[in-house]
């Protein structure tokens, strides 16, 4: 296990290297600088002004050495100052990640309440009607894109319900009841956007475990089929379930900018949007850095709790 460990925590290093330059690159495909686009919109004075700008930003420096320092204030944990509110980029995402986390959880653990249930369902009740419905509804739910599902929900409720609360957020801490009944319709959204991944996942890895010798041998030593099922082959499926699971986190962390809009939930998907609309380029890049970095942190956890649950990996 230390062996697997320390071979996915070296492979994280160029991931993350490729990952900054990446970034990195997007940010110098803008025609002109920065400093041209912002004092578009806000005058930086006269042209000392600029060239003082443009020196505190680093422009007036080789590329390779601009990377170099964007590179060392990162490892600091510094991933720069907001053009709009002054504020440091780090703070600003700090202080919106809880709502992603906690849309994230709940979104996922619902998604696991109905999907696991659901999957193994169809996969008991092969080719029957029941496994065609769940089968159909699946690629139904994978299909329809989530932020039209978040719209009409919005509408329907503007018009059947005025009073339901949604659109306004009150944090857990200030209101732990009135928090959860806000978050609790925008979470069942987002759910389904992981609910019919889980469903097929579950129902396959169920099916190809329903194959296999073990199950033969427990039947035969008269185990009823209902604790075949859930005692030993829905045991053996979950890993193929956790990793699905694992990989929609990282999406539901990084938010469904349009589903967080649409519901006015101040998350980081929502900063992303603003800033975009702002022109507030430290926020854009920042941001899009925290993202790919928490994803890719996300699917290293998944990958060693693979390790953990499948011996065969760790081999």
């Amino acid at each position: 296990m230390h062996h697997y460990l320390t071979v996915r925590l070296v492979s994280l290093v160029p991931i993350l290297f490729g990952v900054s330059l990446l970034v990195f690159g997007m940010q110098q495909l803008i025609p002109g600088d920065i400093v041209d686009i912002v004092s578009s919109d806000q005058a930086f004075g006269d042209r000392n002004a600029a060239a003082r700008q443009r020196e505190a930003l680093h422009l007036d420096r080789p590329v390779v050495e601009r990377y170099a320092l964007w590179v060392a204030g990162l490892v600091r944990g510094d991933l720069g100052t907001s053009f709009v509110s002054g504020k440091p980029v780090l703070d600003e995402i700090l202080r919106r990640l809880p709502v992603n986390l906690e849309l994230a959880a709940l979104a996922i653990l619902l998604a696991l309440v109905v999907g696991i249930p659901v999957g193994t369902l169809a996969a008991v009740q092969r080719d029957t009607w029941a496994d065609t419905g769940i089968r159909l509804g699946a690629v139904l739910g994978y299909s329809i894109p989530n932020f039209w599902v978040a719209t009409l929900t919005v509408l329907a409720g503007s018009l059947l319900w005025p009073g339901m609360p949604i659109l306004e957020y009150v944090p857990f801490g200030e209101d732990p009841a009135q928090n959860l009944a806000q978050v609790a319709i925008p979470s069942a959204v987002l759910s389904l956007t992981v609910l019919p991944l889980i469903v097929r996942m579950t129902r396959a890895s169920v099916l190809e475990n329903l194959r296999l010798d073990y199950v033969r041998t427990a039947r035969a030593k008269g185990l009823p089929e209902r604790g075949v099922v859930y005692r030993h082959v829905l045991a053996n499926s979950l890993i193929a379930v956790v990793n699905v699971t694992g990989v929609q986190v990282g999406v539901l962390i990084g938010g469904l900018v349009l589903t967080e809009e649409i519901f006015i939930l101040p998350g980081v998907g929502r900063l992303l949007l603003e800033s975009i609309q702002k022109r507030d380029f430290p926020v854009i890049t920042g941001t899009t850095l925290f993202l790919a970095t928490a994803f890719v942190l996300v699917n290293l956890v998944v990958d060693l709790l693979h390790g953990v649950l499948d011996p065969r990996v760790r081999r």
